[in-house]
């Protein structure tokens, strides 16, 4: 039983259905009973890209009970900023991958991403589930 953080790359991804992958994942996490973990700032930046009819579809997914989202919070904004720091002037596209990161790392579990580059740049050590 394990489960999974999706940045914003696997939020669209699901959204819009551009592979299976995503959805192939999430569906294993509500069959195991695993969670899926949902950083709000991933969330926020996957509705800024998709389209107005993909926005039931991220319902959907906010509304299963696997599904945990992870606020950025005054506790949690300590933690995310010293992974933020890493980042140096491109802090403000990196504060959805920090706090990503910071999501994974708190519970040990594997990111899903189409966009592993940023991630590693921040943490080397996590584990990323690619969507292919």
């Amino acid at each position: 039983m394990i489960g999974r953080v999706l940045d914003t790359t696997a939020l669209v991804d699901f959204a819009t259905r551009r592979t299976r992958y995503v959805e192939a994942v999430i569906w294993s996490r509500i069959s195991d009973v695993a969670p899926l973990i949902i950083p709000v700032p991933a969330l926020t930046a996957a509705l800024a890209q998709i389209p107005a009819p993909a926005v039931p579809i991220l319902d959907t997914l906010l509304a299963l009970e696997v599904r945990v989202v992870d606020d950025l919070t005054a506790s949690s904004a300590p933690s995310i900023a010293a992974i933020l720091k890493i980042a140096g002037p491109y802090a403000a596209e990196a504060l959805t991958a920090a706090s990503v990161v910071h999501a994974a790392r708190r519970r040990g579990l594997p990111i899903v991403t189409g966009n592993p580059f940023p991630l590693r740049a921040l943490a080397a050590d996590v584990e990323i589930d690619p969507i292919p």
